[in-house]
């Protein structure tokens, strides 16, 4: 099912780098939840979807009025539910009321992720290293929270070229 995080839909097939901050490279920018942050956020240029974790219900609907279009946490399903933004939680269950093309699931592990992932759920996960970003990756998650995207993004282009979602960057034949 396609994933849809404000105005951006993401493909099934497609992995989604999420960091802490607006850094280069990321797909979705982990900020304060503050509308003003949010707001100087979606004002820089190829700004990505901007995600928060607000400490209320009433901060999670000035974020999104600002323009965030991803909630982190449980507790924010009824301002998802109403205002139309993507909600990050820990299981569908939690997620009453959301559009289900709003619906990120965070998974601890690959089993978790692969259950999660082959009932349809779009999975969240805290990839380090880049060597966990690929076996998750396998596994059926995508989008990964990351420190750094490059590294991330590229391991991430690798495994899609292996399972046949992507074409190679390079294709080689060894000749002797």
């Amino acid at each position: 099912m396609e994933l849809r995080l404000g105005t951006r839909v993401v493909f099934p097939g497609v992995f989604t780098v999420m960091t802490e901050g607006l850094v280069e490279g990321a797909d979705i920018a982990e900020v304060a939840a503050d509308p003003e942050v949010v707001r100087a956020v979606r004002a820089a240029p190829r700004a990505p979807v901007v995600a928060v974790a607000p400490a209320s219900e009433e901060q999670a609907a000035a974020c999104v009025r600002a323009g965030a279009g991803l909630l982190i946490g449980d507790a924010f399903a009824g301002v998802a539910a109403a205002t139309g933004a993507a909600l990050l939680c820990s299981a569908p269950e939690r997620a009453a009321g959301v559009r289900p093309d709003g619906v990120l699931v965070r998974a601890a592990d690959p089993y978790e992720a692969e259950r999660l992932a082959g009932a349809g759920w779009a999975v969240v996960v805290d990839a380090a290293e880049p060597a966990v970003a690929s076996v998750f990756a396998w596994t059926g998650a995508r989008v990964f929270r990351t420190a750094d995207p490059d590294a991330t993004r590229q391991v991430l282009d690798m495994v899609a070229s292996i399972i046949g979602i992507r074409p190679p960057a390079v294709s080689r034949r060894g000749l002797a």
